[in-house]
Formats: structure tokens, C-alpha cells, sequence
């Protein structure tokens, strides 16, 4: 009679398994400190945003205004990829600590992103109200209504060049 192995309290993994597993463990890590990078990038372009807004002129907003569309559409496109990947690792991984580190300073970065967020959405409002009254000014201005004097004369306006 073949005697059964002794069982092991302790079940090994199958190395497939463990591979996927450093892969996913990987690819999150990477992903996470790529969406930090993008965010630290995008803190500073919303600085500089906040100093065109108080001080450039439309065109120099509206550049930025582009810049902030990109880099936005950046980030909700790696957070798309995250959001999978965060319930992936979730479930095959306890007790790491490096990750969760991460995914905090991420937090805190996206906190201090909506606060920079709503500063320059505050100062473009005020900004934008200030326009409309320099342009209600323009209008009302009298000079801007006034014609030119020549504008009523009788003056010709064709020739015969025929001769």
C-alpha cells in the first residue's frame, strides 16, 4: 500500500501563477508612478495656468486651456487602466506595503490637483467678468458710436476712366 504524502499546511503556488502575479505586481507599480508623474506634470502646468490667467492675455489662456484638456484626457486614460489592475491586485496580493504607499501619495496628489483645479477655475470666472466689462466699456464708449465725418458726403464713387 502507497502511504499518502504528509500534507503541507503551507500550499505552494504553481510558478505560472507566481510569474503573473510579479507581472501584475509590476505593470500596477509602473502604472501607479506614471500617473504620479502625470499629475506632478499637470500640478505644474495648472500653476502656470493660474499666473497666464491672472496676468496673460486670451490667447495665452486659451493655449493653456488646451494644454489642460491633453493632459486631463492623459490621465483618465492610465486611470482607466488602473482601475482593472487595482481589483486584479486587490485579490491576488495581501500584506504589501509598497503599493498601497504609492497609491496614497496618488491620492494626495489628486486632492491638491482639484484644489489647483477649482483656484484657476475661480480666478478664469473673475477673469472672464472683467473681460465683459472691459468690452461693455468699449460700447458705451462715444467715440466707438461716432461716424466719420465722411461717411454722409455725396461724394462720388465710380469714375469714367474711358475718356
Amino acid at each position: 500500500m502507497a502511504s499518502k504524502p504528509p500534507s503541507n499546511p503551507h500550499k505552494t503556488v504553481p510558478e505560472t501563477v507566481v510569474k503573473e502575479r510579479v507581472a501584475l505586481l509590476k505593470r500596477f507599480k509602473e502604472l501607479l508612478i506614471e500617473q504620479r508623474h502625470r499629475f506632478h506634470d499637470y500640478i505644474e502646468v495648472l500653476d502656470k495656468q493660474k499666473n497666464v490667467i491672472e496676468n496673460g492675455n486670451i490667447e495665452d489662456i486659451q493655449t493653456h486651456v488646451d494644454i489642460d484638456e491633453k493632459m486631463t484626457a492623459g490621465i483618465i486614460a492610465v486611470q482607466k487602466t488602473i482601475e482593472p489592475m487595482r481589483s486584479m491586485y486587490e485579490a491576488a496580493f495581501t500584506g504589501d506595503t509598497e503599493i498601497p504607499e504609492i497609491s496614497a501619495v496618488l491620492e494626495n496628489l489628486k486632492a491638491e490637483t482639484v484644489k489647483r483645479i477649482e483656484t484657476n477655475k475661480n480666478l478664469l470666472q473673475k477673469r472672464i467678468i472683467s473681460i465683459r466689462g472691459e468690452l461693455k466699456n468699449l460700447r458705451s464708449n462715444p467715440f466707438t458710436k461716432r461716424k466719420s465725418i465722411y461717411a454722409e458726403s455725396q461724394s462720388a464713387t465710380l469714375f469714367d476712366i474711358s475718356g
